[in-house]
């Protein structure tokens, strides 16, 4: 009989196991800190290509992304509305380079899934290396999702497309590129001549 219960017992803790190593591991909570603006620093890697730069996100669909190595892209801007993607250098707007072609498809993919976990009250996924693992599809493609402990952006990763984006320096505050301060300033320039000519 007391085998039959040891028997028993390693069954069903071998069942847990084996459903804890199937679901990722321990389940985890984040922080929700994606649903308001942010901008980071990122890394893309995609077959041989490696870039650097600053994305922000204003809301929902609407991100921008700002390149600053390697140089044959540096100083181009994408901007994110929806499914639509505009480029722009230095203020002056042309098509999508065919470098940044490859880019483009990995960060907008990356753009859906994180709009998707910010339209969640709270953010659940498992806990793995230190981080929080979502997992997730688009378009019938599986993602991997990670964020830090504390809510912040870690790392994108869509194995179809082979390669990953990580991130650093995460913050709610805007960054300002260049292109952003120009436009920026623009506007309120803009604005100060329309309020002066209301005056007049």
């Amino acid at each position: 009989m007391k085998r039959l219960i040891m028997v028993v017992t390693v069954c069903i803790a071998f069942c847990l196991c084996t459903a804890c190593g199937k679901s990722g591991g321990i389940s985890a909570k984040a922080e929700q800190k994606l649903s308001g603006s942010f901008s980071s620093d990122f890394t893309i890697e995609l077959d041989d290509f490696t870039a650097e730069g600053m994305l922000t996100r204003y809301d929902s669909g609407i991100w921008s992304v700002y390149f600053e190595s390697p140089a044959e892209v540096s100083g181009v801007q994408l901007d994110f509305s929806g499914d639509d993607v505009s480029a722009s250098y230095k203020g002056l707007s042309f098509s999508v380079p065919q470098s940044v072609l490859p880019s483009k498809a990995l960060l907008l993919q990356m753009i859906r899934a994180v709009d998707d976990a910010a339209s969640e009250e709270t953010i659940s996924g498992s806990s793995k290396d230190d981080l929080i693992e979502i997992e997730g599809e688009l378009e019938g493609e599986p993602y991997l999702l990670f964020l830090n402990s504390d809510g912040s952006l870690a790392e994108f990763r869509m194995e179809n497309m082979g390669g990953y984006i990580k991130f650093s320096e995460f913050t709610s505050e805007i960054k300002m590129t260049t292109t952003s301060a120009t436009v920026e300033s623009l506007i309120i320039t803009t604005g100060e001549s329309s309020e002066s000519s209301n005056e007049q």
